[in-house]
């Protein structure tokens, strides 16, 4: 990769810096100051002291400061063939001295006064732009996965609360706000069972209480429990407890009267 220039910019509250593009990679670093950057017209990205940008090749960015602050921007060409990314990255604290140190040395702008020292620039800067982009997906990484967290518990409170009514678990992925395929896989990554499995679970726990602590009839349990009917109710349970309905029923009697 080549260093193309750095920039260290005064910027006022309220200023804007309009929509544009670069060939080349640019890092934006942010000491001072907090505001808000546009991305491709879609995204919105806020920003505050300590936080940096990446903006990748030819990604329309724009960038706006609600109080006055600085940053410092370094560009990086990509080489022209190759594998090169389409969208930029976030970065909310820069904790690497190192990589703070570079920012703000490769950002002054002096220009290169000689090959050899431009050499050294590029490596310079492909090294920092490595570095971040690295310490960008660890925190990318680290928000999906507390996302993913986040998403399984409010899957976990819903089934919980409404296991007797949910007809799908489409009905789990439109109360938790993704999509089916998605919950499914991460339910199944994290809990290591499959999301079905755990509904199931959940009735049957219940299930088994009904069975030992009242009359009710197979059929009865199985519509208050989620079941569509007592043969499937009792097929699951069979599966999940590995003895049939009747027989935990009498089984858990036996227990009470030996009590």
């Amino acid at each position: 990769m080549r260093f193309v220039h750095g920039m260290h910019n005064r910027l006022w509250r309220g200023v804007s810096c309009r929509e544009h593009s670069h060939s080349a990679f640019e890092i934006i670093y942010h000491p001072i100051g907090h505001g808000f950057a546009r991305v491709n017209r879609q995204q919105t990205i806020p920003f505050h002291p300590g936080a940096l940008i990446i903006h990748a090749p030819n990604e329309l960015h724009d960038q706006e400061l609600e109080c006055d602050g600085e940053d410092c921007c370094v560009q990086i060409a990509a080489p022209e063939k190759g594998c090169v990314p389409t969208s930029g990255l976030y970065l909310p604290d820069v904790n690497s001295p190192t990589a703070l140190e570079e920012i703000h040395q490769l950002s002054r702008g002096n220009p290169p006064s000689s090959e050899a020292e431009q050499a050294i620039l590029n490596l310079r800067a492909t090294a920092l732009l490595l570095d971040l982009i690295q310490m960008a997906c660890v925190h990318r990484a680290h928000d999906e996965a507390d996302s993913a967290e986040q998403h399984i518990l409010r899957a976990e409170q819903f089934i919980r609360e409404s296991f007797a009514t949910i007809g799908s678990l489409l009905e789990v992925a439109r109360y938790v706000g993704v999509s089916p395929d998605h919950l499914r896989h991460v339910f199944k990554a994290r809990r290591r069972k499959p999301l079905i499995r755990h509904l199931n679970e959940v009735r049957i726990e219940r299930a088994k209480t009904l069975l030992r602590h009242s009359n009710l009839p197979l059929k009865q349990i199985a519509s208050m429990c989620g079941f569509k009917d007592e043969y499937y109710f009792s097929a699951v349970f069979l599966r999940i407890v590995r003895v049939s309905p009747g027989a935990h029923r009498r089984g858990g009697r036996h227990t009470d009267e030996m009590d």
